[in-house]
């Protein structure tokens, strides 16, 4: 969506644009840990003098400390934000719409987690926002319907009558775990969810309060190793595989005030998202940024770290929240990406 002009809007508008941001505290940010802080809690100094003629050389980025997050983790332990110029100061978050509200609010310069909340603000008018960086793609069990040994529930057939948690309505949890099954052929409906923080699905599975969880990482391998529960199906497969799940974004805003200091925290992401194509170089911050233990940090589903952002790939989740609703009318997210500045010739790894 093109940058909206600047001036008093009328009425209406602003009654439907406060409306609409109210809407999004349903919208929960699919996450892949939601405890801690670690390396994201602190920040990276740069050095005196360095900044180059930024227009910021301190900016602060909400953020749920998430998995998903890792790139930004590699480039505070790295020291690629300093080399930039940069200090970046990751201010810790409640969850998708508090990271929202303090983005569009100017309390917070970018935002990290899930795009839904994000294209649905873009989309119903509360906020003009841009996307400026991929972080993860979901790879084969990084969201997976999880339930305990023993279950009646056996197969994903079985969810048609079953009560099943989920993070948040209108979060992928939500939708891609909707349209996985529909994939399948089984229909559920909005009364079969009920809404759970991932930490507190496991002891719900355990006391029979829901028959089955949508479940993230590291909460997967944290329910498995516990108490022996058993995925029957993983819902970033079929339409829903290789599926986007997290990014950076800023106001259109901050894009237009501050072009260098937003291309230098993107080189700075950049050079860490190639550097996290080695899960060697990741795998060591998981338990300071991610709050997991040492010992599974090694064995936890990562997901994919991108090294470019694709507009096709992120059209799909807007698609998606069409499809169920989340958005009324269809949106083209290639207009909300303000594209990194390319690659140095040297560097290597997947995009």
């Amino acid at each position: 969506m093109p940058s909206r002009p600047t001036g008093t809007a009328p009425r209406g508008t602003r009654r439907r644009a406060t409306r609409a941001l109210l809407s999004l505290a349903t919208i929960g940010i699919t996450t892949f840990a939601l405890s801690g802080c670690g390396l994201l809690s602190g920040s990276d100094g740069a050095s005196e003098g360095s900044s180059g003629g930024l227009e910021k050389d301190t900016i602060v980025v909400g953020s749920l400390p998430a998995l998903s997050q890792a790139p930004v983790a590699v480039a505070q332990a790295k020291g690629y934000f300093a080399e930039e110029g940069l200090t970046v100061k990751v201010q810790p978050v409640s969850d998708g719409p508090a990271a929202l509200t303090a983005l569009i609010s100017g309390q917070n310069d970018m935002s990290l987690g899930s795009y839904t909340a994000p294209i649905k603000a873009q989309a119903t008018g509360a906020a003009d926002l841009k996307i400026i960086s991929e972080m993860m793609i979901s790879v084969p069990n990084t969201m997976n319907i999880m339930v305990l040994p023993g279950s009646r529930i056996k197969k994903p057939e079985d969810l048609a009558d079953a009560k099943i948690a989920y993070s948040a309505p209108g979060a992928i949890t939500d939708i891609g775990t909707k349209a996985a099954l529909q994939d399948r052929g089984i229909n559920v409906n909005d009364d079969q969810f009920v809404r759970f923080g991932f930490p507190d699905m496991l002891p719900a599975l355990q006391n029979g309060q829901i028959d089955a969880a949508v479940m993230t990482e590291p909460f997967i391998t944290q329910a498995a190793k516990k108490a022996g529960a058993v995925s029957i199906m993983d819902a970033f497969s079929g339409g829903t595989a290789d599926f986007p799940v997290a990014g950076a974004m800023t106001t259109a805003k901050f894009a237009e005030d501050n072009p260098k200091t937003l291309r230098a925290f993107q080189r700075a992401v950049q050079k860490a998202q190639v550097t996290g194509q080695n899960r060697a170089e990741v795998t060591p911050l998981l338990p300071n940024f991610a709050k997991i233990s040492p010992e599974l940090a090694p064995i936890v589903e990562l997901g994919k770290i991108p090294t470019s952002m694709d507009a096709a790939r992120l059209q799909r989740v807007a698609d998606l929240m069409l499809r169920f609703n989340q958005i009324s009318e269809p949106i083209d997210v290639s207009t909300m990406l303000v594209e990194p500045p390319p690659l140095e010739q040297d560097s290597t790894g997947g995009a």
